[in-house]
Order: structure tokens, then C-alpha cells, then sequence
């Protein structure tokens, strides 16, 4: 087996099914510490191409991180281009070793471009910050109930105070751990340069798109799910829509664009000259949402601040 091999890996809770391409060799080891490391044992002599997994809501990252720790390519896609590459090359069986010689096929015939993974303080100011969502999206929770009941139990309030107080805590640990990485806190500040970014949007952002300013303009828009795609067909055209993406990153960027819309003087006149050409505030906001993504691609790319981005935008 001296050619270069494509691997696909389906990801189970307590199984790793493993199929090589063009070898045709199939294993199966346990989604353990162990097992991964009995996998990389197994396929040292050979020569990989890459390896390509689902997304499998974080059960894919142990051995997709192990690999690119190994000095593999690894490429995480979306379940959905499986399955639609599987459904256009005739394959409408599925199970986990099916699923494994799939994703295979699809490395050798797509070459998907490789993930760019968070560093282990990366994926721990990750952790943070998604913590501190989770908990801001239960105090809202919360706070919507005691607005529709008569009487407001004590546990209620009790826990509002707790939530307030451990949002305080994780602001703390995430802005001390921020400013540890050098590289961080130059992003960080960066992006805050701009109208609109305040400090938990520029974290989360730094946090959660380590692409940022890695990546073409077109790659990083369909990354965070905020660029449009055409739905035509001959002299047919259908509205432009957005799907898929990081949820987390969308949502801190529209938190950011319904800000910027108003303060910030680029994407102000960016947004009333929509609407004036008579586009609905949604499909409006989307477009800035897009753009402003753009800009602060290009100023992570570039290390530029705010005020040079505004002149360049504005030339």
C-alpha cells in the first residue's frame, strides 16, 4: 500500500470505523484514548493523504485532533455533504461502515480543504465562552418566567442572583485567560476597534472562528453561514438564502451588525442605502452581517485596525 490513502472515519459513541481508499482495508477500533492511539499505531507505515470526519457534535474532535497532532491533514465536514455525496454516487445504504467508505470517496474525489483547529487554550476559551452563552441564554429564561407569574417563588429569584453572579465569575476567568495569549490580545483589540464589537463579541469571535483572517472572504462567509446562495434555475431566480454555519459566531456577529447598523458610519450608510432600494430589514441586516464579517476578516488578515478599514472601505 504505496499509494497515498484517503481516509474516512465514522464517529460513534463507543466505535471508530475506519475505511482506507483506493486499499479498500476497513478496521474498527473503540472511540477511546486507547483505541485512537491503536489506530495511529496501525496506519504509521502508511502513506495519508488525509483523513476526513463528520461533525458529530464534538465526538469527532479526540481523533481528528490526535491526527492533525500526528501532522495529517484532517478535513470536519458537515453530515449533510455526506449524505448528499453518498445519495449522487448511488450509495442509499447506510451504517456506520457504509458511512466510513463514503466519506473516503468523498476525500479522493472533493479534496476538501483541511480544518484549522483551535489550540488546547483555544478550545479551552471556547469552553468559556460557551459556557457563559448557556448561561445567559437560562437567566433570560428565567427572567421571562418571573415576568408571567403572579407570585414569584424565592428558588426563582435565588437563581437569577446565582446566574448574574457566575456570568460576573466567567466574564472574570474569560478576560484573564484572554489576556495570557499575546496573539489574542491583539486580536482582540482589533476587532473592538470596530463600531459595534464590543468585548464578548470580539471574544467569542477570537474564540470560536480561529479561521479568522486564515481564510478567503468566500470561504469565511459560508463558514459562519452568512453568505448567500443562489437558487436558480434557467429563467427562474429564486431568493438568495443562508443555511448552516456556526450558530454560536452567527449569532454574536448579528449582535453585533444590529449595533454597528446604527454607529457604525460604514455599515450605516451600507444599511440605509438597502433599504432605501427597498430590501426588508432582515435580508438588509444579513448583507451588513456579511460585510462586516469581511471587514474584520481582512483586518485580522491584514493587522490593520478600525480607522485604516474605514479609509480603505471608504475610498
Amino acid at each position: 500500500m504505496s499509494e497515498k490513502q484517503w481516509i474516512g472515519i465514522d464517529v460513534s459513541k463507543s466505535t471508530l470505523d475506519v475505511y482506507l481508499r483506493p486499499s479498500q482495508k476497513q478496521l474498527q477500533v473503540a472511540n477511546t484514548e486507547k483505541g485512537v492511539l491503536e489506530l495511529l499505531e496501525q496506519l504509521t507505515s502508511l502513506e495519508v493523504e488525509q483523513v476526513i470526519l463528520e461533525a458529530t457534535g464534538g465526538l469527532e474532535q479526540p481523533v481528528a485532533q490526535a491526527f492533525h497532532q500526528q501532522g495529517i491533514d484532517v478535513s470536519v465536514i458537515n453530515p449533510r455533504q455526506g449524505r448528499d455525496f453518498a445519495k449522487a454516487t448511488g450509495q442509499l445504504a447506510k451504517n456506520d461502515r457504509i458511512d466510513a467508505q463514503v466519506l473516503a470517496h468523498f476525500g479522493e474525489a472533493l479534496h476538501p480543504p483541511a480544518t484549522i483547529f483551535a489550540s488546547e487554550a483555544q478550545q479551552e476559551l471556547q469552553d468559556l465562552v460557551s459556557r457563559r452563552r448557556q448561561l445567559v441564554e437560562m437567566m433570560s429564561a428565567e427572567k421571562n418566567r418571573r415576568s408571567i407569574l403572579r407570585k414569584i417563588p424565592t428558588d426563582l429569584e435565588e437563581h437569577i442572583t446565582w446566574l448574574q453572579k457566575r456570568i460576573r465569575q466567567l466574564d472574570e476567568e474569560i478576560e484573564r485567560l484572554s489576556q495570557t495569549q499575546s496573539e489574542w490580545r491583539s486580536q482582540i483589540d482589533l476587532l473592538r476597534s470596530v463600531p459595534g464589537i464590543g468585548p464578548v463579541i470580539a471574544t467569542t469571535l477570537v474564540a470560536a472562528l480561529p479561521e479568522l483572517g486564515k481564510l478567503k472572504d468566500k470561504r469565511i462567509s459560508a463558514l459562519v453561514g452568512v453568505a448567500p446562495f443562489n437558487h436558480d434555475s434557467g429563467k427562474f431566480q429564486g431568493k438568495r438564502r443562508i443555511w448552516g454555519g456556526r450558530a454560536a459566531v452567527r449569532s454574536a456577529l448579528y449582535m453585533g451588525t444590529m449595533v454597528a447598523v446604527r454607529y457604525n458610519p460604514v455599515l450605516k450608510v451600507f444599511y440605509e442605502r438597502l433599504l432605501t432600494a427597498g430590501k426588508v430589514k432582515k435580508v438588509a441586516l444579513v448583507a451588513c452581517m456579511h460585510k462586516l464579517l469581511r471587514i474584520l476578516n481582512a483586518m485580522i488578515r491584514d493587522q490593520k485596525p478600525w480607522q485604516i478599514q474605514t479609509e480603505i472601505q471608504t475610498a
